[in-house]
C-alpha cells in the first residue's frame, strides 16, 4: 500500500477523534451502512466513445454517482462495456467486473479477461477514486486506503452504490441483463460484501479475496507504507481494530451460502496473512473453489485456469450459453 508524507491531509478539522467516532457509527451495522436508504437513479448516461478492436468491441459510458463522495471528479462513473465480435444474435447476458485497488489503466484487465471477452459481454466498473475518477496529485485509489480509517468504510459505501447503479444502466441503457460478478482482490472483497448485505442477489466470482482490513495492514506484506502513516497520526494496531472492528468480510459471509460463488485464491498469498483467508473461505463454504500455487497478485498469471473455472462455475449454474 502507498506511502503517505503527509498524511493528515486525509483528514478534517475534528482530526483522527473525529474520524474515530464515524467509524463506530459505520461499525455499530455495517450492512445498514452499506444500504442507501434512498438509492436515487442515475442520470442521463453519456457515450464518451466506441471502440472496435480485433475480437471486442467497447462503449465507454458515463453517468453522476447516486452517492457522491470526496473530490468532484469522483462524482462521475466510468463503464466500459464490452461485446465479443461474434456475439450471438439474442445473448443479452453479462459479467460485472470489479478490479483490484492502486488500478488506472483499463488494459491489464482487458488482458486477463480477454478469454470471457472474446466470447461473453463484459462490464467494466471504475470504482471510486480510481482510472479518471483519480483526484489531481493523488495515485489511484489513495482516497479508498490511506491513513485515515473512515474514507474505506465511504469509499466502499460508494462503490456499492455505483455498482447498484450499473446494475440498472446495463439493462436500461444496454439492453444487457447482469447474470454474475467478478472481482479481484478489494474488487473480490466488495462484491461479496455487497452481496451479503443484499445488494445484488448474483452468483459471484472472488478472486484474490481480501477479508481483514486490520490485520493486513500490519501484517501482510504491502502494508508498510500505510502501517506507518497511521502510526504518524496516532492509530497504532489496537486502535486500527477498532476503528475498522466490523471490517472482516468472514462475519458477513455466511450469508452467501447456498448461493453460487467460486473462490479463488492463491495458496502463497501474503496480502492478508494467514490465518486470515482460511477463516474467510471457512465461513464463506463457496459451492466452488480453486486454490493456486500463486502469491495475491501473481493469480494473474493463471488467468486460463481461472477462465475455465469460470466458464465450468457458470455451466453449472445453467448460466454457460451466451
Amino acid at each position: 500500500m502507498g506511502w503517505h508524507p503527509n498524511p493528515w491531509k486525509h483528514f478534517g478539522p475534528d482530526g483522527v477523534e473525529g474520524a474515530e467516532a464515524r467509524c463506530a457509527e459505520a461499525n455499530r451495522d455495517l450492512l445498514g451502512f452499506l444500504r442507501q436508504e434512498t438509492r436515487p437513479r442515475p442520470g442521463s448516461v453519456a457515450c464518451l466513445g466506441h471502440q472496435e478492436k480485433r475480437a471486442w468491441s467497447v462503449e465507454s459510458l458515463a453517468f453522476p454517482s447516486p452517492a457522491p463522495c470526496g473530490h468532484p471528479v469522483n462524482h462521475t462513473v466510468y463503464l466500459r462495456v464490452y461485446r465479443p465480435r461474434r456475439l450471438s444474435a439474442g445473448a443479452r447476458s453479462v459479467l460485472l467486473f470489479h478490479h483490484p485497488i492502486y488500478q488506472e489503466r483499463w488494459l491489464p484487465w482487458e488482458w486477463f479477461l480477454a478469454g470471457l471477452l472474446r466470447r461473453v459481454p463484459v462490464a467494466m466498473m471504475a470504482a471510486p477514486f480510481h482510472f479518471r475518477r483519480t483526484p489531481p496529485g493523488e495515485y489511484p485509489g489513495e482516497s479508498v486506503c490511506n491513513p485515515n480509517p473512515w474514507r474505506l468504510f465511504e469509499a466502499i459505501r460508494q462503490w456499492c452504490a455505483d455498482q447498484g447503479a450499473v446494475l440498472r444502466v446495463l439493462p436500461e441503457r444496454s439492453r444487457l441483463e447482469p447474470v454474475a460478478v467478478i472481482g479481484f482482490s478489494l474488487g473480490a472483497f466488495q462484491a461479496l460484501l455487497s452481496g451479503a448485505a443484499g445488494l445484488h442477489e448474483l452468483p459471484v466470482v472472488s478472486i484474490a479475496s481480501t477479508n481483514r482490513y486490520a490485520w493486513g495492514v500490519f501484517h501482510g506484506s504491502i502494508g508498510e507504507g500505510l502501517r506507518r502513516g497511521m502510526e504518524a497520526v496516532g492509530i497504532d494496531e489496537p486502535r486500527l481494530w477498532r476503528m475498522t472492528e466490523s471490517v472482516q468480510l468472514e462475519r458477513y459471509a455466511p450469508r452467501l451460502r447456498g448461493r453460487g460463488v467460486l473462490y479463488v485464491a492463491g495458496d502463497y498469498d501474503r496480502v492478508d496473512p494467514p490465518p486470515s483467508l482460511a477463516r474467510l473461505e471457512a465461513a464463506l463454504a463457496p459451492s466452488h473453489t480453486l486454490h493456486l500455487r500463486a502469491g495475491h497478485a501473481t493469480v494473474l498469471f493463471y488467468r486460463r485456469a481461472i477462465t475455465r473455472a469460470i466458464w465450468s462455475f457458470l455451466a453449472e449454474l445453467g448460466l454457460g450459453t451466451f
